[in-house]
């Protein structure tokens, strides 16, 4: 970044900063040796199953995320926009692999940290400890809330929760890619009663499909239409 009130101005819009004052995130910005790195439009940044040593921050630009299941039949591309963190949920724990393929979709600019600096950070400031193990713990109880949310609720719900679930709150131009018949049989429900779903949705404006393609044209109408309340 140009100067350091840019920088400020970039990491407390991220929820890892939140509550974190001027002061602590100035003296951060000097302490700490940051790397950026800058991506032209379509080159890749990050693989599927590449080992996560750095904690990501997305400065400028957006980048596109895809994720695929082990059978390769259902796909999910989401579009994530500055400032932004790249899969911080995956930094710790059993699994440290990215689980999706990162691309830029114009000029992007990264600033990265190692782990062992993130760590000496947290342990510097419990707030951006207390941030971090809030996004994790809240994309794990997502496991859990999905199991649920595909064993009731009606097609509709059940699509709409397991998007959310799988796509980040600010996303844009989020598409499921896939053929309708691996979809419904995923759902274990009907083709009829699946397509009356999607032509209510579409209807609404929150979706349009082809027979290959659902996309999400407004996550946040989608996010409405659950009978539960959730922070996402």
């Amino acid at each position: 970044m140009d100067s350091m009130d840019s920088m400020y101005d970039v990491l407390l819009q991220l929820p890892l900063f939140q509550g974190v004052s001027r002061a602590k995130i100035s003296e951060l910005i000097e302490k700490t040796k940051f790397h950026f790195l800058k991506y032209k439009s379509g080159e890749q940044i990050v693989s599927k199953g590449e080992e996560c040593t750095h904690l990501k921050f997305l400065i400028s630009g957006c980048v596109r995320s895809e994720m695929v299941n082990k059978s390769g039949k259902i796909r999910v591309s989401e579009v994530l926009c500055a400032p932004n963190v790249l899969s911080p949920n995956h930094l710790f724990g059993r699994n440290t692999n990215y689980p999706s393929d990162l691309y830029a979709v114009e000029e992007t600019g990264i600033m990265q940290i190692d782990k062992q600096t993130f760590i000496r950070i947290m342990q510097d400031e419990s707030i951006i400890l207390i941030n971090l193990l809030n996004i994790i713990s809240r994309r794990s109880q997502k496991s859990v809330e999905t199991f649920l949310a595909l064993s009731s609720g009606n097609v509709k719900e059940r699509l709409a929760f397991w998007v959310l679930c799988f796509t980040q709150r600010k996303s844009i131009d989020v598409r499921v890619i896939c053929k309708q018949k691996d979809l419904y049989t995923f759902f274990g429900v009907q083709r009829s009663v699946f397509m009356n779903a999607l032509n209510e949705l579409k209807e609404d404006g929150i979706i349009d499909y082809s027979t290959h393609e659902i996309t999400i044209l407004d996550r946040e109408k989608l996010k409405a239409i659950l009978t539960t309340d959730d922070d996402d």
